[in-house]
């Protein structure tokens, strides 16, 4: 019978080491089933479903993005050296270290049950608060800019059909690259202190961000703002989106529409809101995590950041303020956890971490 006293403690090291995220994600559950409840709506998540049921399909393609990684990394370091033992050792190191695995484990189920109940909130936010924000963020983004919407002003670099495809593409590639930045931090070996920076920020963006501002600020975005009844001050906008798209692809109005046929007839794909722009939220968080491990990739993600705030505008799916405001809460929201982990570390009750975590 094998010794099941190494898993056992494995275990109960990565739930004392996620405890921040695994209480961030029975918050968020709580919280959904409190709407419910609150509101008299339904508890159904299909959204959520279809997450997870594309999460199997790209784990085994990070998985092998992750082993090219490796080999790389161990050509580089050693060129004269045999890459496949060293491969082996490599995967054995990694794949015997039960409190990693543990812990990547313990981390990546519960950001997918954080998901549970942040895609079922998302969901319900027109039934439990109406838009009521559209009108107001769109007058505060003219103010800001000069007395001119915002996406008029990326008219001279972005007003073609293949900037417009090139933008879109790079706006659906950040659900790839967004998976795969969790992924890698769950279960990373390398920096234990940016990893439960990254994992403890992570729910709170999307808590705070998605959740609770979005409740609060309840907005449809400029691609349903005649479609609610505001009137027809994006209209030029979604036309030009549709003069390019007979020309180069434009998936976004793909996804619009799907979007407003969940609003009005409670299909799977569910979740309009515009306040505030969890796109650039997130890309936020994934630039900041990515400047702990290499400056040039931070600043790669500093450009990528720069591409989904100009596509969350260009595309029409939010007001530039929702990408602003997004920016401030991510960025406030780690320099909040960074300062408390830091005071923790430095307590003298404070138990070290395992380099290995």
């Amino acid at each position: 019978m094998p010794d099941t006293m190494p898993l056992a403690a494995a275990l109960r090291h990565a739930l004392k080491v996620n405890r921040w995220l695994i209480a961030l994600a029975l918050l968020e559950a709580g919280s959904a089933l409190a709407l419910s409840v609150a509101y008299g709506l339904p508890y159904s998540n299909r959204t959520f479903q279809s997450m997870v049921n594309l999460l199997t399909v790209l784990t085994p393609v990070y998985l092998l993005v992750l082993l090219i990684w490796t080999v790389a990394g161990l050509a580089l370091a050693e060129p004269r050296a045999r890459p496949i033992p060293r491969l082996l050792q490599s995967l054995r190191a990694t794949l015997g270290d039960l409190p990693r695995m543990a812990s990547g484990a313990v981390a990546l189920f519960s950001v997918t049950f954080f998901f549970s109940g942040f895609t079922y909130i998302k969901s319900v936010i027109p039934d439990a608060v109406p838009f009521g924000w559209d009108v107001t963020l769109a007058n505060l983004d003219r103010a800001i800019h000069g007395g001119v919407d915002a996406h008029r002003l990326l008219g001279p670099l972005f007003d073609t059909p293949l900037a417009t495809t090139a933008v879109n593409a790079a706006y659906h590639f950040w659900f790839f690259l967004l998976y795969f930045f969790v992924f890698v931090a769950c279960f990373t070996g390398a920096n234990p202190a940016a990893r439960q920076r990254f994992l403890i920020s992570f729910p709170l963006v999307w808590g705070l961000g998605g959740s609770l501002a979005a409740l609060v600020f309840s907005s449809a975005g400029p691609c349903y703002y005649q479609l609610v009844g505001l009137g027809d001050r994006f209209v030029p906008l979604m036309q030009k989106l549709q003069t390019f798209a007979e020309t180069s692809p434009v998936w976004a109005l793909d996804v619009q529409a799907a979007l407003w046929v969940g609003y009005n007839q409670e299909t799977a794909i569910r979740g309009i809101s515009a306040f505030p722009s969890m796109h650039v939220a997130s890309s936020t968080l994934m630039m900041l995590h990515a400047f702990t491990w290499r400056r040039w990739a931070g600043w790669l993600m500093l450009g990528f950041l720069g591409l989904i705030l100009v596509g969350s505008v260009h595309l029409g799916w939010h007001y530039a303020v929702d990408g602003y405001a997004a920016i401030a809460l991510t960025v406030a929201i780690w320099a909040v956890v960074g300062r408390l982990l830091e005071g923790r570390a430095r307590a003298p009750e404070a138990a070290s971490q395992p380099a290995a975590m």
